[in-house]
């Protein structure tokens, strides 16, 4: 129900009443938001999804957005632009990672991607392509350069430009990674992974040379780009 006023013990909502009710014991409001894997923002929403079970107790496999500029409010369903917005997904297993690209929310699995389309939830499609997605663990790994997605698969590093992914990371070898944590700076994308011996890597990669280094053991838990510096 819409909240259209409220003070220290009243709240007005919308409706009908066809009796006098008195009420003797208190009465608890909950505004309550989702169980969310993983949290994106995206013109001015904010994006989640949710493999599992729902605050209801329900196994659910949705993908969710709060109210236009109220990220408190993810429960309006006026019929009107700025509602918030659910959907269910046909495709199985866990989220793995989301982020906003191309101005578009992106929710990853292991074997899929999906991207919402839409301006307002009247009109909100998502399409569901099946593709090499986010290696479960990598969710991080997800890092922009020059308008370009990188991330880690479970096959290597892949490149997505919005249609298909390309992977970049041949150069590697065969040596399987995982736990990756990514971020990019200028022109290169970093990427710290741990090897089968419980090793780290800090890998550099120049999206315009094509080249790759290694440069140290870093162990990296996140990164940031600040000012010019990473």
């Amino acid at each position: 129900m819409v909240i259209h006023a409220k003070g220290d013990d009243f709240i007005v909502v919308t409706g009908i009443l066809d009796k006098v009710v008195t009420q003797e014991k208190p009465i608890t409001v909950a505004r309550r938001m989702p169980n969310m894997d993983f949290i994106i923002e995206s013109k001015n929403r904010l994006w989640g999804c949710r493999y599992g079970i729902a605050l209801n107790g329900e196994m659910v496999n949705e993908i969710y957005a709060s109210k236009l500029g109220d990220f408190k409010n993810w429960n309006c369903f006026a019929g009107i632009s700025t509602d918030s917005y659910a959907a269910t997904v046909g495709t199985d297993g866990q989220f793995t990672g989301a982020i906003t690209h191309l101005g578009y929310p992106l929710f990853f699995k292991e074997n899929y991607v999906h991207k919402v389309y839409g301006q307002y939830p009247a009109n909100y499609q998502i399409q569901t392509t099946a593709l090499r997605g986010v290696q479960k663990g990598c969710e991080r790994s997800l890092a922009i350069v020059n308008e370009i997605l990188f991330y880690k698969s479970i096959t290597g590093i892949c490149a997505y430009d919005g249609s298909l992914p390309q992977e970049v990371s041949s150069a590697l070898g065969e040596i399987s990674y995982g736990g990756a944590v990514s971020g990019s700076l200028g022109n290169k994308y970093y990427v710290s992974m741990e090897d089968s011996n419980s090793e780290w890597h800090l890998f550099v990669y120049d999206t315009i040379k094509g080249l790759w280094h290694r440069e140290d053991d870093t162990e990296a838990l996140c990164f940031c780009n600040c000012r010019g510096d990473l």
